[in-house]
């Protein structure tokens, strides 16, 4: 007897939940949202007084089902400026209607908005003036033990846009980045390095990325002639020796593609009365990271 009275109560009181859970869903009910506002279409050099609205408080009406699915919707708004700022400093005006009227189309169309906060948006702007300039590194790096550089270090971005008044702008030629060391360099490093920004001035970024790309090198020996220049026609110029041995350091991804073709062992012919010739050893080949042969001087005979 207790167990069907038991069941017959909580019947009664499923019933009664129910009843008022479609009252409450049916009836009309009041309720605070915050809807996050994102701003497109800025250009970079504009600046603005004060920072602009993050979002709006709005009160909203309609029946508790409406709201319900409202709550669940989590409205987002997107206002672009890009038709609401002049080429010179003025103010950005968003009214109460354009805020009601961008927020309404969010919303299903029986949902009523009772308040919106803020009614306006009403924020001065200034105009400034740009320049690219380079980016330079004073990262002070060495490289692990029989290790050479394969291809230029690179700094991404390069080039940056600097934002400020003519006259501050006009003085800046270079942004640096932070002096930091980084050691020990084999394979690809790359490193994240903050920038030095002049005061007076403004960046969209304040970071750049530097990367090394290093290898192990091996060396690798020719023998090639030894040639002068500037011999006056008419004359010959004998070399003791005539040739010279160069031992080249280079990757061990561009060893099999060095030759001999890629240097030239250079003299000068001899303005003044001097018993040896320098040797000046030329090389065409950016991979190499340095050369050095086995004589820097040689003898000479001229004929006439």
């Amino acid at each position: 007897m207790l167990r069907k009275d038991a069941f017959i109560y909580l019947l009664f009181v499923a019933l009664a939940t129910l009843f008022w859970w479609g009252s409450a869903m049916s009836s009309q009910r009041e309720m605070d949202i915050k809807v996050p506002i994102t701003y497109t279409d800025i250009p970079a050099q504009v600046v603005f007084s004060e920072p602009l609205p993050s979002h709006l408080k709005i009160k909203i009406r309609d029946n508790g089902r409406m709201l319900r699915q409202v709550q669940h919707t989590k409205a987002h708004l997107a206002i672009s400026l890009s038709k609401m700022l002049e080429k010179n400093d003025g103010t950005l005006h968003l009214s109460t209607d354009i805020l009601r009227q961008k927020t309404q189309d969010l919303l299903p169309g029986s949902t009523d908005i009772q308040q919106i906060s803020p009614e306006e948006i009403l924020i001065d702007y200034q105009i400034e003036s740009v320049k690219s300039v380079p980016i330079k590194s004073c990262v002070e790096w060495t490289l692990a033990e029989q290790h050479l550089l394969s291809t230029p270090i690179s700094l991404e971005p390069s080039i940056i846009e600097i934002y400020g008044s003519q006259q501050v702008i006009d003085s800046i030629d270079t942004i640096y980045t932070r002096n930091i060391a980084v050691e020990n360099i084999q394979n690809v490093v790359q490193t994240e390095v903050a920038l030095e920004i002049p005061t007076g001035i403004r960046t969209v970024f304040n970071s750049t990325t530097i990367t090394w790309h290093a290898e192990q090198f091996t060396e690798k020996s020719f023998t090639i002639p030894i040639e002068v220049q500037g011999v006056p026609q008419g004359e010959n110029i004998h070399l003791f020796p005539n040739t010279i041995t160069i031992v080249a350091q280079v990757g061990l991804s561009h060893f099999a593609s060095l030759v001999a073709e890629d240097f030239r062992a250079v003299c000068h012919y001899p303005t003044l009365q001097a018993h040896t010739l320098s040797v000046i050893i030329q090389c065409n080949n950016p991979h190499v990271a340095q050369v050095r042969s086995n004589i820097r001087e040689v003898e000479y005979i001229i004929e006439r």
